[in-house]
């Protein structure tokens, strides 16, 4: 299935979760934040099966001035 996130194509092999992907795209375990398809998605639900077509945007936190 092909999922989408920030704005790239992503091709994931059989059922995972949107933890399982953020994993094998080599994001943080902290500091990020994760919308799907333009609702954000509390860390409580990131065990939610994706679906194709799913649309994730994730953001990173930044310190800075």
């Amino acid at each position: 299935m092909i999922v989408v996130v920030n704005a790239n194509a992503v091709e994931v092999d059989g059922p995972t979760t949107v933890a399982g992907l953020l994993e094998s795209l080599g994001f943080p375990e902290r500091g990020i934040a994760v919308a799907m398809d333009d609702a954000v998605l509390p860390r409580s639900s990131w065990t939610t099966k994706l679906f194709d077509g799913a649309r994730l945007e994730v953001v990173t936190a930044v310190q800075g001035g």
